[in-house]
């Protein structure tokens, strides 16, 4: 018994000492978190705009008369885009609009409990924009699953777009259940990791493997760490994770082709080295959507930090033949 109680006590310690770590993490976490939204925001990079019963950061940048107006959809878990796109997009804004629509629960945008089903989120951005007064037609320049958006979007309002840009887009043909299983396990692991603010040690090496974070200064690697950190911490995030599969078959199930204009860039897929992937995933889907222009640039998933310039002139000579 004497044996059972030392051994209880010192378990007891442990776990004292492991809530204590935990509380000192999680404070540090919030704390710099705290720090860096506040010089984002006075930076000018937080705009709520109303998407109904929540509000979404919405930010205008480039030239207001340009010759287009782009709509940026991002990647999964992304709450950078509207700092971390902006040298590719820099040249890009001299001749044209940019409107960088962070998802609910991304970035400076309010979180919601409401299913984030493809066709929610496509109506969030619509509103959104009407709410800024912004009409289309609009060009969609979307990153990994901002692609899977984007194409049910294009799909379901054709006459609100002028044409798609995807960068590494997720292919709707390529998320299947087991994949999404495996998807929701991370995430899950990642969205607890944030509650306890252990999440910012896990998500440097999972940016890691996304952009080339040795480019980057400290500051920039905060920046992008700690908002893509917060971001994973969401409901609406984890619900876009646990409906991917599903928001994935409703944008193929009615996908039909059309005339809209469409680039894929190829970051990480490498068709040419894997021919079964393009033959099992590419071109069922470019047989349902229609006139795409198909382009690699290997290099990371986050290929517009990884290749910047390269991913940049592909981008702007693209748009620039729209005219």
């Amino acid at each position: 018994m004497k044996v059972l109680k030392i051994i209880g006590k010192g378990l007891a310690i442990i776990l004292g000492v492991i809530v204590v770590l935990l509380l000192i993490t999680s404070i540090h976490y919030r704390i710099k978190l705290h720090n860096i939204m506040n010089q984002l925001k006075n930076d000018g990079y937080c705009n709520l705009v109303s998407a109904g019963d929540y509000k979404l950061n919405a930010l205008k940048v480039g030239n207001e008369n340009g010759k287009h107006k782009i709509v940026c959809c991002s990647g999964l878990n992304d709450g950078t885009m509207n700092f971390a796109w902006r040298n590719m997009t820099k040249d890009i804004e001299k001749d044209n609009q940019l409107i960088f629509i962070d998802r609910a629960g991304y970035g400076f945008s309010e979180d919601t409990k409401t299913d984030r089903t493809v066709e929610q989120i496509v109506e969030d951005y619509r509103t959104v924009l009407k709410n800024m007064g912004e009409e289309g037609p609009y060009v969609l320049l979307a990153h990994s699953i901002g692609g899977l958006y984007s194409t049910y979007w294009q799909n379901k309002y054709p006459d609100e777009i002028e044409d798609v840009i995807f960068m590494d887009g997720s292919l709707c043909t390529y998320i299947d259940e087991e994949k999404n299983r495996k998807d929701k396990k991370k995430w899950h692991t990642l969205n607890v990791a944030e509650k306890v603010g252990l999440e910012s040690i896990f998500m440097k090496s999972v940016y890691g493997a996304l952009a080339d974070i040795d480019s980057m200064t400290n500051k920039e690697l905060d920046m992008n760490v700690y908002m893509f950190s917060k971001t994973t911490g969401s409901h609406a995030n984890m619900s876009e994770v646990n409906l991917a599969y599903q928001n994935a078959k409703t944008v193929l199930d009615n996908l039909k082709p059309n005339d809209i204009p469409k680039l894929f860039i190829d970051a990480t897929y490498s068709f040419d080295e894997k021919p079964e992937f393009k033959e099992t995933y590419w071109t069922p889907l470019e047989e349902k959507i229609g006139k795409c222009e198909y382009v690699p640039l290997h290099g990371k998933h986050a290929i517009y930090m990884d290749r910047t310039e390269e991913c940049a002139k592909i981008i702007k000579d693209h748009i620039d033949s729209l005219e």
